[in-house]
């Protein structure tokens, strides 16, 4: 799976995802039509594009073989938008891995400390609750159409491959021979004798 940052190009493929994801798998559990209206509004591509011109959303995506399966968006200020996965492709990793490139490029692009995402419906916090995300506001949940969620940004770590000496791994070998061997003695000497 390739996960990046998307183009102007691409973004009409991965707004077609959002779109029809939401009409797939969410319209029915949105209980509040303004809510849906709002959806609709915010996944036109143009005011998208103008968005993503002046910098203020990037848009990612998840590929399979070369073909766009997820999408998602993240705002200047650590706001994530739109997690859509198709449907053959949930359960993959594609949006786990999807939030932990936003988070990685949260604290290395913009110094943020947290993102944010609000989870909606409702229920789907507790995806985002399995992805290190908690809800700012607990009580929010009773009734609300979304969850409001936080997440501490990923600081990228690299670690350098070291070779182990020949020294120390031939030790590390005898030496455990040695202590198999002793075992193997002591458990003859108890119970065969």
């Amino acid at each position: 799976m390739e996960i990046r940052i998307l183009t102007i190009e691409e973004m009409p493929q991965a707004l077609q995802i959002a779109r029809g994801v939401f009409d797939y798998c969410l319209r029915k559990s949105v209980p509040y039509g303004d809510s849906v209206a709002a959806f609709e509004t915010y996944v036109k591509e143009e005011p998208v594009r103008r968005r993503m011109e002046e910098g203020s959303l990037v848009l990612w995506g998840a590929f399979e073989q070369g073909y766009l399966v997820a999408m998602s968006g993240m705002q200047r200020e650590g706001h994530i938008t739109m997690l859509y996965v198709l449907p053959v492709y949930q359960r993959r990793g594609c949006g786990r891995e999807l939030l932990l490139a936003m988070r990685k490029y949260a604290w290395s692009r913009y110094s943020l400390p947290a993102v944010t995402v609000a989870a909606m419906p409702a229920w789907t916090s507790s995806y985002f609750g399995r992805r290190k995300f908690t809800a700012m506001n607990p009580m929010q949940a009773n009734g609300a159409p979304f969850v409001y969620m936080k997440a501490k940004s990923v600081r990228e770590i690299s670690y350098e491959k070291k070779p182990i000496p020949a020294g120390v791994f031939l030790a590390t070998v005898l030496g455990g021979t040695v202590a198999c061997t002793a075992v193997a003695f002591l458990f003859m000497a108890t119970y065969l004798l």
